[in-house]
């Protein structure tokens, strides 16, 4: 069997849109901050034609907003969009926890187990703390058997990356967030249906909670 030709290298382009990218949706670029073409040039390490295109491509996955004859943004979070969206994903994901509860196997249980312990570790580290949340959220849709839920939660759930971020920056929001954590796998241990689902809503209506404040507070600044 022939190998598989090698993937082209990223552009230049893309190495820049994937930096700026991940600098947004961890909020190391605040929303409604100026995005400077010199600093990003010096920052990311290309020139100026790959910025600018980079700024495009990410105009057009709604991070940045461009501005005739002004200095790019990163985009606003708004409420009004975004609270829709985790009432959404508060449904899904409580539903999904109460039949994970009842469908989990013993070694989806373990996978969990190990995520919780990766993430009480990286509570110190935003990128991986970060990914391993998200395998965390997507194990329990997945262990709920239900691809239809499932396809709804990934639409939702990839749109509130860089609010779920947001929120998480709150003060002691981390450490509260893992407490949460623990209490739905302790839920999940005991196929204890209704908690678990009760539990789950709570935990994604504080992150909504955390969100919209925050939100204000900037505004009122």
């Amino acid at each position: 069997m022939a190998d598989a030709p090698p993937r082209p290298s990223p552009s230049l382009t893309e190495q820049a849109a994937a930096a700026l990218r991940r600098l947004i949706l961890l909020n190391l670029l605040a929303p409604g901050e100026a995005l400077n073409e010199p600093d990003l040039v010096a920052r990311l390490g290309v020139s100026r034609t790959p910025v600018r295109e980079a700024l495009k491509l990410l105009a057009g996955e709604g991070l940045v907003t461009l501005r005739r004859n002004r200095t790019a943004l990163v985009a606003r979070l708004d409420p009004a969009d975004l609270v829709p969206l985790f009432e959404l994903e508060a449904a899904l994901e409580s539903a999904c926890a109460g039949l994970a509860a009842e469908r989990m196997n013993p070694a989806e249980l373990d996978r969990l187990a190990g995520l919780q312990d990766a993430l009480e570790a990286a509570r110190d580290d935003r990128d991986a703390y970060t990914r391993l949340n998200r395998q965390a959220h997507r194990l329990i849709v997945t262990a709920a058997r239900s691809p239809a839920i499932a396809e709804a939660h990934g639409r939702a759930f990839a749109r509130l990356e860089r609010a779920r971020n947001f929120a998480l920056a709150a003060d002691g929001r981390v450490a509260e967030s893992l407490a949460e954590h623990r209490a739905i796998l302790e839920a999940l241990r005991a196929r204890e249906a209704e908690r678990a689902r009760t539990l789950m809503h709570a935990h994604v209506a504080r992150t909504q909670a955390l969100l919209v404040g925050r939100l204000t507070e900037g505004e009122r600044r």
